[in-house]
């Protein structure tokens, strides 16, 4: 079972230190990511800290998130809580 995590504890995890994003429910935490993003660091960590589903599906495909975000995967959004 995936851990719940809150909207508000994803807003906490906006920085180079811990880096977490909502991609279609799903949290991932792409701390350790940062460097390797093809579109750069800065690119990943504006959209770091809230639900960047949109953004996400603008520039990637499916198997982007099956395949490099999966390993990344902490949990899911909270329907019980919100920002």
């Amino acid at each position: 079972m995936s851990k719940a995590i809150t909207e508000k504890e994803v807003s906490d995890h906006a920085s180079a230190d811990s880096a977490w994003v909502i991609i279609d429910g799903n949290v991932y935490d792409v701390t350790e990511f940062l460097e390797d993003h093809p579109g750069g660091k800065k690119v990943l960590l504006k959209a770091c800290g809230k639900d960047s589903s949109k953004q996400f599906w603008q520039f990637h495909s499916k198997k982007v998130l099956e395949k490099t975000a999966k390993p990344y995967l902490i949990g899911s959004v909270s329907s019980n809580a919100k920002l």
